[in-house]
């Protein structure tokens, strides 16, 4: 989409807006973020038959959230439906840069630790806000049922980019979280569960991650769902952050999501025309 063709679409959605600046500030998979007026924030989904899972979900997760975080999140400010169908959400901006791998390459190892850490402070915030969630029960997230995911992101396609040997390898960490699921399950928490680094608003002057954003697949998981992107990178320092989880087999979970997570990029891969190579070795790096 262009951005006219995006101003149209948030006009014909929103008539009470005077769109005076627009500019796109960031494209994912299936959604466009615009910045308008300089102050709200617009996601728009790629395709017509494209929605958001839950928004409702999400509008609730962020409702409950405000004034309880050390840190900035967004506030849903507009949800409609466009004429197509899509779900278009307006929120507050977020204030700061958005974090990203680069940028933290290029930091020392203490400034990276410390970042790290604080990365392990936010997810141990989130996870104690509370110990009823019955108001996300009607829409839960579907990482809950990890196994059902893992299975549904294993299909016959991604399983012809590993030998014989590797996909035992692979069954085996499944198999694995099976056993720990049914005979040590944790708690279920609220979950980011999309917590990377580009979900991240930085400070560049004080080093400090400022807020999280794209709440879209929040909801009701174990902690492990929350930090699986730095399984055996950077884990150590999350850890130290975050603080005992009270799980001595959370790194064993931890490393199942990172699986389950990677099959995902490898099934997107496929289906998007790219090499998953990457993706692939990185599973391998995992489970061998």
């Amino acid at each position: 989409m262009t951005t006219e063709q995006i101003q149209e679409t948030i006009t014909e959605t929103f008539p009470e807006i005077e769109i005076k600046s627009i500019k796109k500030i960031g494209s994912g998979r299936n959604v466009i973020a615009v910045l308008v007026n300089d102050s709200v924030v617009f996601r728009i989904p790629k395709k017509e038959d494209a929605a958001f899972n839950n928004p409702d979900k999400e509008i609730k997760v962020l409702n409950f959230l405000k004034g309880k975080l050390s840190f900035e999140v967004p506030e849903i400010l507009y949800h409609k439906k466009d004429k197509s169908g899509r779900n278009i959400i307006g929120e507050t901006l977020v204030h700061g840069t958005t974090y990203t791998q680069e940028m933290h390459d290029s930091f020392d190892e203490e400034t990276k630790s410390d970042i790290l850490r604080q990365i392990g402070k936010i997810a141990r915030e989130l996870h104690n806000l509370g110990n009823d969630y019955s108001w996300l029960q009607d829409a839960p997230l579907h990482y809950t049922d990890s196994l059902e995911v893992f299975d549904e992101y294993f299909p016959d396609t991604v399983k012809k980019q590993f030998t014989d040997e590797q996909i035992q390898h692979i069954n085996a960490v499944r198999d694995r979280y099976k056993y720990l699921s049914e005979q040590y399950p944790v708690k279920p928490v609220l979950t980011h569960c999309d917590l990377h680094f580009g979900n991240m608003m930085f400070d560049i002057n004080t080093k400090k991650i400022v807020g999280l954003i794209d709440f879209g697949e929040a909801g009701y998981a174990e902690p492990s769902r929350d930090m699986h992107y730095y399984y055996g990178n950077g884990a150590k320092e999350l850890l130290a952050g975050y603080g005992d989880t009270g799980d001595v087999y959370f790194p064993e979970r931890q490393r199942f999501q990172s699986v389950v997570n990677l099959l995902c990029d490898i099934k997107e891969d496929l289906e998007m025309g790219k090499s998953p190579d990457r993706n692939v070795n990185k599973v391998l790096q995992i489970v061998m």
